[in-house]
Parts: structure tokens; sequence; C-alpha cells
């Protein structure tokens, strides 16, 4: 499916530079661009319901670090 997306001047400059920069086209830089703002915003708000999970129920998290070391890993 197509989507039209409009760009001022500057910006569609920006965009013509970082695909070449990159050498890959202004389609992929834009698709990359929308992609990743999507997984990270998705990230933030799990990572808030989880947060405000623990806060209600009183739950602890752990760091990658101490769930190593209470798993034996480190």
């Amino acid at each position: 499916m197509a989507v039209s997306v409009r760009f001022n001047e500057s910006e569609l400059r920006l965009i013509k530079e970082y695909a070449a920069l990159y050498n890959i086209s202004q389609s992929d830089v834009i698709r990359k661009a929308t992609m990743e703002m999507i997984e990270d915003a998705l990230d933030v708000k799990t990572l808030e319901d989880a947060m405000e999970r623990v806060s209600k129920n009183g739950s602890k998290m752990y760091t990658m670090d101490e769930a190593g070391k209470e798993l034996g890993f480190l």
C-alpha cells in the first residue's frame, strides 16, 4: 500500500542526505524512522504498564545484573 507524506524543503534535503550517506532509498529512511519511533513508543508504554503493576502489587523489579546473579549466570 502506498502512503503519501509531505516534507518541507529542508526536511526533504535532510532525508536525501541521510539516504545518500547510507546508500539507501528515501523510502527506506522514512520507513525505518517511522518503525523505530513506533517501536520506541510501544517499549515505553510496556515499561510504564509494568512499573504501574509493580507499584500496585508490590512486586520487585530486577536489573539485568541482579537477575543474572539471582539465576546464577554471573
